[in-house]
């Protein structure tokens, strides 16, 4: 096959079309399909990872509303209650993406939510440093669930190409969040009650979780085969339209050997370390925002309140991100764009002094380092096949960004105040990392296309069973890898 034949070949791959064989699907039958799906499952999902963030990060809020000087906090204990949540959420990824798939994302997720969200209620309560760190410790368990399930889950539902824009919506709402958290948590902890200030921002955003993990229990389903709000038309359809993407089936089997496929492919990993670094800057700005702002003169009140502008680039950045492969359907490529601009941005944050700058470049930054969370997710899901190693690939990939909040919890030391320059330099050296992985995948992709086009290979599906195909993965002879 020529290098025009190949790109053909993989433009198709990357945005299939909808029709089987010769039969035409049925445009109007596959719109009604997208509209219902996506209304019963984005916008609690939306909403649930908003809060998901919020309930996660609030303890950075709390510091500034005065927790840390109520429990007596010195040194670096706050640096240490705020890592002890990812000490747990980085190991619980894959364990809950199998959970997943043995009772359903309708059980599954709501109950990670109302679990995690008792857990933040019972921040409010905790006394001392001790009981800050085992709280957060649980906490990290049901949350490391969440956005791993959602990425798997839309892979029953979606093809590739009407995933990823989902994807980056979701993925928004992380970034949507920050643009609340501030100025919800500085009217929280002005509530005048018998409770300090920070207690009331544990108590009520947890009931706000706890209500939109009752309404996903009542409406949310766990595939389009079993899907009440479906007709059997709208469903076959649909059903026809996934098999010819190689979406998930919810028939496949769990399989140990493509467990071991994902763990040992190194690609699996490369992805998980673009999230990681990618994750680095979106969580330290997530939990130490209102403290790099208050550090630039801005009083308590007013630092919640600006943390909004940055978060707010950010959502516009993820929103734009959501078209970019639709234009341009090379991961690679953007991840490369966003991720030299990011470490340009913060290279800049540490070396001027000037607040206004500083402040500035800040919210370019998280302009240029949220979309790649998203880019890189869906990246991933696009190459990835077999419904075992996919479901690992997700996790594992957020497993890492599990890690990057480790690490986050510690670069912005207060030793360091007010400039931050070791945590500005450690995050710009991600990006830079970023660039050269996205860089590498890019080159080693089109190479393997390449050599699967050179030496014609494709699928005999005649001699090959079902779970054989299954188990091939992405080793499939008539895949093509997204670069």
């Amino acid at each position: 096959m020529d290098e025009k034949g190949s790109e053909m070949a993989l433009e198709q791959a990357t945005h299939p079309v909808e029709s089987v064989g010769d039969d035409k699907i049925d445009r109007t039958l596959i719109k009604s399909y997208l509209r219902k799906v996506d209304l019963h499952l984005l916008p609690l999902s939306f909403a649930l990872y908003f809060l998901s963030v919020i309930d996660r990060n609030n303890i950075g809020n709390a510091k500034v509303a005065g927790m840390d000087t109520h429990l007596g906090l010195h040194g670096n204990q706050f640096n240490w209650i705020v890592s002890a949540f990812f000490f747990t959420y980085i190991f619980c990824e894959v364990p809950s993406n199998i959970m997943l798939k043995k009772f359903g994302a309708r059980i599954w997720l709501p109950f990670l939510a109302i679990c995690w969200s008792i857990l933040v209620a019972c921040l409010a309560a905790a006394k001392s440093y001790a009981s800050l760190i085992v709280v957060r410790v649980l906490l990290g368990i049901f949350e490391a669930g969440y956005v791993p399930g959602f990425i798997y889950m839309t892979s029953f539902w979606y093809t590739k190409r009407q995933q990823a824009p989902r994807i980056a919506l979701f993925f928004s709402a992380g970034v949507f969040a920050g643009i609340w958290a501030g100025p919800l948590a500085a009217r929280l902890e002005q509530i005048n009650g018998k409770l300090m200030g920070y207690q009331y921002i544990f108590i009520i955003e947890a009931a706000m979780t706890v209500g939109v993990a009752i309404l996903m229990l009542l409406f949310l389903q766990n595939y389009p085969q079993t899907a009440r709000f479906l007709t059997e038309k709208e469903r076959e359809v649909a059903l026809r339209m996934l098999e010819a993407d190689r979406a998930l089936s919810p028939k496949a089997n769990y399989s140990t050997r493509q467990v071991l496929k994902a763990l040992s492919d190194w690609t699996v990993w490369a992805y998980a370390i673009i999230f990681w670094a990618a994750a680095t800057g979106g969580a330290t700005q997530a939990i130490f925002g209102p403290t790099l702002i208050s550090s630039m003169g801005y009083k308590a009140t007013r630092a919640q309140v600006l943390s909004a502008v940055p978060s707010a680039c950010g959502f516009v950045s993820q929103i734009i991100s959501m078209a970019l492969p639709r234009i341009y359907p090379r991961f690679s490529i953007w991840i490369m764009l966003f991720s030299a601009c990011a470490c340009v941005f913060y290279a800049i944050i540490a070396t001027v002094e000037n607040d206004h700058v500083r402040f500035t470049f800040l919210c370019l930054s998280n302009f240029a380092l949220s979309p790649n969370m998203p880019l890189v997710s869906v990246w991933m899901s696009h190459n990835v096949l077999g419904v075992t190693k996919k479901g690992v690939a997700s996790a594992c990939t957020v497993m890492l960004g599990g890690i990057a909040g480790l690490i986050g919890s510690h670069i912005y030391r207060d030793q360091d105040a007010p400039q931050f320059r070791f945590g500005h330099i450690f995050v710009s050296v991600c990006n830079a990392v970023i660039f050269l992985i996205a860089f590498a995948l890019n080159i080693y992709f089109r190479l393997e296309n390449r050599r699967r086009d050179r030496n014609n290979e494709d699928l005999d599906a005649q001699t090959l069973t079902s779970e054989q195909i299954e188990d091939l993965c992405d080793n499939r002879p008539d895949h093509r890898y997204t670069w």
